[in-house]
């Protein structure tokens, strides 16, 4: 189970508002993402987990969304400086095996490695159509034959990451 991994890191698991106040210090495995996404974004409850990993801190940021057949979510690590990807996880319920489904290996999950997050305050960590990289900085190549669960990444990224906006800015 990924939530008990990374729980052995965690530090903290506070649950901050969109102006990055800090509702609780603790609490934030218990939020269920996708009741929030529903509610007006003044009113969501956002899980942010404070982790330190070979005496660095990173900051972790759970992703939810939509693939193909079903939904998907992840985490998404980000270094110290808030803006440099730490390294993702994602998982779903149900994509295509060998397409869709390939966002749960290795080898497409570190392709976030020490990309950028945000530029000019607005997220651009993002996943293209496979060969059509223009920005290396922060673009990686989505899954040949997976192209809405590639889409639906992307999508969950940018909703996800884009609610924290004023924290990471800080």
């Amino acid at each position: 189970d990924v939530q008990a991994e990374y729980a052995k890191y965690v530090k903290a698991d506070e649950i901050i508002n969109s102006d990055a106040q800090v509702i609780s210090e603790t609490g934030g495995f218990a939020i269920d993402m996708k009741l929030e996404l529903a509610k007006p974004l003044a009113d969501r409850e956002l899980p942010l987990y404070i982790c330190e990993v070979n005496g660095e801190t990173k900051y972790i940021i759970p992703v939810f969304g939509n693939g193909l057949w079903n939904i998907l979510w992840g985490y998404v690590a980000l270094n110290s400086d808030k803006n440099t990807v730490y390294g993702v996880y994602f998982d779903h319920a149900g994509e295509t095996p060998g397409l869709g489904a390939e966002i749960s290996t290795k080898i497409f999950q570190t392709q976030f490695d020490n990309k950028i997050v945000m530029e000019n305050g607005a997220v651009v960590l993002s996943v293209v159509k496979n060969g059509q990289i223009q920005h290396p900085n922060y673009q990686v190549d989505g899954i040949t034959g997976g192209t809405i669960t590639s889409n639906g990444v992307d999508k969950m990224i940018k909703n996800s990451i884009s609610q924290y906006s004023t924290f990471l800015k800080k």
